[in-house]
């Protein structure tokens, strides 16, 4: 019987013991798991505090060795810590809280002067919506202009589009839906690419002159100077073609004379028409609809 409760008393002790561990068990994997992860969002900027001394390229290249081979085809960009600051205090840690993100004033602080020059960036519309360079750039990257590669989504929805139009595409993907149209400029098709008619680094328009400016570099048959003008072709394209992609045919805002009538209307042109002329492109008689040199009322 004494026996029998020794034995019956270890039993208990055994279970009492794995209990024991367990419960320490399941403290440290909540103790563990309660600890919020670092938090390492990728637009961090800020100075790094306490980061300490500079610590040399080669160093960082100990554990960054896969940006060696670009510290060696681009000088320029070869010293880490003139954009990502002193890096003593990562190099111990290894957090990324303990290193300088890049910001823009970083690439600025070269990219201002000569041929590299962003004189319009300030004023950009990419700079309003808290776009930074490394958004579109990547440093660390590959020639031509070190421009980012698009992610997966982007790649396959514009299969044949170059890069750049591709890195575009994850931002804007509105215009990418204009660009499946049935009317549409053949960037999808890589014939043309969203830096030949926009400035990432400025305006919207490639150019700052006439908004038709970026249209006729391109379409020049329609630029004049004619000697009957049509006022909104001289004013914008955009008043009667919508640039990415339309519906209509020649991306037209609408078929005719759908694109006729929102200036012509029928009230004011309707007296000198027959009214089954409303049922037929408009081009039909008025052939010269972006100038002529014979007719005020721009026929041919």
């Amino acid at each position: 019987m004494q026996r029998g409760g020794s034995i019956g008393g270890n039993g208990v002790r055994q279970r009492l013991a794995r209990a024991v561990v367990g419960v320490g068990i399941g403290l440290l994997a909540c103790s563990g798991g309660s600890t919020p992860r670092e938090d390492e969002p990728r637009h961090r900027t800020a100075t790094a505090a306490e980061a300490g001394r500079s610590i040399g390229a080669a160093t960082c290249f100990d554990c960054h060795d896969s940006f060696a081979g670009h510290h060696i085809t681009s000088p320029e960009h070869s010293d880490c810590e003139s954009c990502h600051g002193p890096g003593e205090r990562h190099a111990y840690t290894a957090r990324a809280s303990d290193i300088a993100y890049p910001d823009s004033a970083s690439c600025l602080a070269c990219h201002s002067a000569g041929e590299r020059a962003m004189l319009t960036w300030s004023t950009s519309s990419h700079v309003r919506t808290d776009v930074i360079c490394s958004d579109c750039h990547d440093p660390h990257g590959r020639e031509p202009d070190y421009v980012r590669l698009a992610d997966g989504p982007a790649t396959a929805i514009l299969p044949r589009a170059g890069e750049s139009s591709q890195l575009c595409a994850t931002c804007h993907p509105a215009v990418v839906a204009q660009l499946g149209l049935p009317s549409h400029h053949p960037v999808a098709e890589g014939m043309l690419s969203c830096g030949d008619c926009h400035d990432p680094h400025g305006s919207v328009r490639r150019t700052g002159a006439p908004a038709t400016a970026s249209c006729v570099g391109c379409h020049q048959e329609v630029a004049g100077p004619w000697i009957h003008e049509h006022l909104p072709v001289e004013e914008d394209c955009g008043h009667c073609h919508v640039p990415h992609g339309a519906t209509a045919d020649f991306l037209l805002i609408a078929s005719e004379p759908g694109a006729c009538v929102s200036c012509h209307s029928i009230a004011t042109s309707g007296a000198v028409h027959d009214p089954f002329a409303f049922a037929t492109p408009c081009s039909d008689c008025h052939g010269a609809v972006h100038g002529s040199m014979s007719d005020p009322h721009l026929r041919r």
